[in-house]
């Protein structure tokens, strides 16, 4: 049998931006399970923790700064829609 992974938001904090040039932070927790009903020692379960900014700025060899959008398709509907809330203009 194939181990199944199953992906739960545990916890999600918005911080304020920090200044009017900024916007709002997003921590989301989520909880991993791992389970295999044919294995002994499982399941098991592991926490990873991730950190959204609206903007991803990133910056070439000649130091020029380039800002894109942050991709959230891949997260929970759940915290797609809260960054949808959290980052209107």
């Amino acid at each position: 049998m194939a181990i199944t992974n199953t992906r739960a938001v545990q916890r999600i904090e918005t911080y304020p931006a920090a200044d009017a040039d900024s916007d709002a932070t997003l921590m989301v927790v989520y909880e991993h399970t791992f389970d295999d009903s044919t294995d002994d020692a499982l399941p098991v379960t592991s926490t990873v923790v991730k950190h959204l900014q609206r903007y991803v700025v990133t910056t070439d060899d000649d130091g020029n700064e380039t800002s894109t959008a942050t991709d959230v398709t891949g997260e929970a509907q759940l915290v797609q829609d809260i960054c949808a809330a959290v980052w209107t203009d």
